[in-house]
């Protein structure tokens, strides 16, 4: 797609940025003199104008721009490719028609993948696989401008706001909401741990799991092999709807620079995160909650005790581990609560040296999302230790999600409340990956 001027003519790439910066110029005249209200009248509608106008330029600049990255890298890695070839002292830019240049360029890095490791983004994923092309955006501005109707230095929040509105709150663009899910991620220990993450493109998705594999077996010259078929079943991901209260001062979206933008962001992430580890650890699989891990049949259990026990050393850790490795696993983390992480650090030997975790004990990993307060026969304050292959747990995420402001409920206390709409789901790929020490009174 190109773009022309008034009369007609195809801009440049230096006449599109030139266009864009007198734009966002204009645009932060007429925020000016709305002076923190809202516009209304023809400045109203000259910065719809300018929003949508300005939108189609930076498409067309990021277009562009990654289309001569992309000429650049295909140059560096064959400077004498006839494709870059000048013709008579002209031009020396090649040009080529739209369907030649898709047919060079590499596929998206993440272009068709169905689950995500902790490094990987579901921001990238969203982006290679065409449901976004957008990256910008200021998280803390755009609500700020829900919110207050301030959208002073928030052109481009401003105009991600159109055609978001649904019932009942405000769909977040897809590039904002990313970002929150992402750090929503990294914010939960099963991430942590290596738990894999499953974009859903749809409300439901099955994905295949190996459920059994036959061995391979001896036999004499001319007999029949016998059959050691693979079987195959799926799970599948159903997405629930999980809402979190975020509640905000006011004076964070008067006070604060567009950097707090990433704290905000940062504050609906670890909302959402935590839970994100309460059901994935202990879901209980009645809808609409997730089944996690301990609710899980066919997982490893270890009791400790009538009445639960305290850990004197490191060998629960150990025996959980054997456990997974003899379902034919390998695990790669623990998870517990904090107090349990407390309580192996203080263990010492006869002569009072604190012990030495054994070689090749595994990562740990702690969340108050694990209790520390379950009822084991007389104890009331046991908890819990799960270790697992954590690459196959998964976290099925509905790409995207609502937001809902609340203006009255605490505006006694000078604050605003959000409601944050996701929809997610877990699910258990190999039970046998996963063991589960019950009764920890430590």
């Amino acid at each position: 797609m190109t773009l022309k001027d008034s009369n007609g003519r195809v801009l440049q790439l230096d006449q599109m940025k030139k266009e864009r910066a007198q734009l966002e110029t204009e645009a932060r005249a007429i925020l000016a003199r709305a002076d923190g209200q809202d516009i209304a009248g023809n400045d109203a509608e000259r910065f719809d104008e300018i929003a949508d106008r300005a939108k189609l330029l930076r498409q067309n600049i990021e277009r562009i721009e990654n289309r001569a990255e992309e000429v650049k890298r295909l140059y560096a890695a064959d400077p004498n490719s006839s494709q870059f070839a000048s013709g008579g002292g002209g031009d020396h830019r090649h040009e080529r028609d739209e369907a030649t240049y898709r047919a060079s360029s590499p596929a998206p890095k993440l272009a068709g993948e169905a689950i995500l490791t902790r490094e990987q983004k579901v921001s990238d994923w969203s982006r290679d696989n065409g449901h976004t092309t957008d990256e910008g955006g200021n998280f803390g501005l755009y609500l700020r401008g829900l919110a207050t109707g301030n959208w002073h230095n928030a052109v481009h929040e401003r105009a991600m706001v159109e055609g978001t509105l649904s019932a009942g709150g405000h769909v977040v663009p897809t590039p904002l909401a990313n970002k929150v899910i992402d750090l929503a991620r990294n914010a939960t220990q099963v991430v942590r741990a290596g738990a894999i993450t499953v974009p859903m493109s749809s409300a439901t998705l099955k994905v295949p799991r190996l459920s059994g594999e036959g061995g391979p077996s001896w036999r004499n010259e001319g007999a029949a092999i016998t059959a050691g078929d693979l079987s195959f079943d799926a799970v599948t991901f159903t997405a629930r709807s999980l809402d979190r209260l975020v509640v905000l001062s006011r004076e964070l979206f008067q006070d604060s620079d567009p950097a707090a933008g990433d704290i905000i962001a940062r504050s609906f992430a670890a909302q959402i995160g935590v839970e994100l580890d309460r059901v994935a650890l202990r879901g209980s699989g009645s809808a609409p909650e997730p089944r996690g891990v301990l609710n899980t049949a066919g997982i490893t259990t270890t009791t400790h005790g009538a009445n639960g026990s305290a850990i004197a050393n490191y060998d629960w850790f150990v025996d959980a581990a054997g456990a997974v490795r003899n379902n034919n696993y390998e695990p790669t983390a623990h998870i517990a609560a904090p107090r349990t992480g407390t309580s192996l650090s203080k263990l010492k030997n006869s002569q009072n040296d604190y012990l030495v975790p054994p070689s090749g004990m595994l990562p740990l990993y702690f969340t108050k999302q694990v209790p520390v307060n379950l009822t084991t026969g007389t104890s009331n304050d046991t908890s819990e230790i799960y270790t697992g292959q954590w690459d196959l747990l998964a976290i099925g995420i509905r790409h995207g999600f609502e937001i809902e402001l609340l203006r009255e409920r605490f505006a006694d206390n000078g604050q605003l409340a959000f409601v944050a709409h996701l929809r997610a789901d877990v699910q258990v790929l190999q039970p046998g990956a996963f063991s589960v020490d019950t009764g920890v009174r430590a």
